[in-house]
């Protein structure tokens, strides 16, 4: 007898044929477009990325030479303003030594009259001293 050929192994092929097809239509592909999708928008913000980080770079070092700039003048104006003070604090000095100076040459002056006058006086003084004293010893006045 002869026997029908098996068509389990057609069954199969057309299945897996058509479920094959299928899935292509409704998984795969839509599958493989949100992982190119997503690929896509990773190299994008893997660019973006790059790009920020170059202007941050670019950022920094402009901002870095502005404030070098910014040190030089603080310094050079920091040295100006020393100098001035330095200047004034000379001025003030010298000021302070002249008046001291004329200060000390009027009390110069003024002991060298006290002591001319004392030195006037002291005669006249001495000799009233020795009277009033010699009174004293002798417990007496004397006559002029």
């Amino acid at each position: 007898m002869i026997k029908t050929p098996d068509v389990t192994l057609l069954y199969v092929v057309v299945s897996f044929l058509i479920s094959y097809f299928i899935l292509k239509k409704w998984l795969f592909v839509p599958l493989g477009a949100i992982l190119d999708q997503r690929e896509e928008e990773a190299r994008a913000a893997a660019r973006i990325h790059s790009e920020s980080v170059a202007e941050l770079q670019k950022t920094i070092a402009y901002i870095e030479q502005e404030l070098a700039t910014a040190r030089r003048e603080a310094l050079k104006e920091r040295e100006s303003l020393r100098g001035q003070g330095a200047a004034e604090l000379e001025k003030r000095l010298e000021s302070a030594r002249a008046s001291a100076e004329k200060m000390l040459e009027q009390a110069r002056a003024q002991i060298e009259q006290d002591a001319a006058r004392s030195s006037a006086e002291l005669p006249s003084r001495a000799a009233g001293l020795a009277r009033l004293l010699a009174e004293k010893v002798l417990g007496r006045k004397l006559a002029a």
